[in-house]
């Protein structure tokens, strides 16, 4: 299969485990391409939500709103796959808002396709079990970061970690996302 039009997606299934091709194909069979606007909010707390979307073009904020503030909590950009945690493990309505940040091309597939696949590919399963292991490692560090960086240094280290997102999403997410507001953020800036 000639993958030019899935090649983020498929460089992004390929990140962390060699899917082979026939397991990519399987997953690209069931994909449904999605082209929506920047702003669009592609999941909303308290709703079900029975997809997950891999990101071909565009960026993706995940948020929840905490004492009347939204407080970000992750990115997502081409190659990665977005989802409500609780629909994907529990089957229930999530807690998140995922917002996209810019004009964005996914691919949408059923969390039940999905859960299907798992029954008969074994490397579908491995990819799926590494991608989590790898987010929940990304978490750990992140809380860890919070405790023990310095505010500059929390920034400092997301410049070297998501090259280019710097100039992609808006600073006010960016300084919600390291625990600080966005004056102290762009005091930092200032002086970096």
């Amino acid at each position: 299969m000639n993958y030019s039009k899935f090649e983020n997606t498929v460089n992004g299934l390929r990140r962390y485990h060699q899917m082979c091709d026939a397991s990519v194909n399987e997953l690209l069979a069931h994909f449904t391409p999605q082209r929506l606007p920047k702003y669009h909010i592609l999941i909303r707390p308290n709703l079900s939500n029975n997809y997950l979307y891999f990101i071909e073009h565009g960026c993706t904020r995940t948020y929840l709103i905490a004492d009347g503030k939204e407080v970000t909590n992750w990115f997502s950009r081409e190659g990665d796959i977005t989802f409500s945690s609780n629909a994907l493990y529990h089957r229930t309505a999530g807690f998140e808002y995922v917002q996209l940040l810019e004009d964005s091309l996914l691919y949408a597939m059923s969390i039940d396709t999905l859960n299907e696949l798992y029954k008969n590919n074994i490397d579908i399963v491995n990819w799926s079990r590494i991608i989590h292991q790898e987010v929940l490692l990304k978490m750990q560090r992140l809380r860890l970061d919070q405790l023990s960086l310095t505010a500059k240094e929390r920034y400092e280290k997301f410049i070297i970690e998501n090259p280019g997102l710097i100039n992609r999403v808006n600073l006010k997410f960016i300084a919600s996302y390291l625990g600080m507001t966005q004056q102290h953020l762009s005091i930092i800036r200032a002086k970096h």
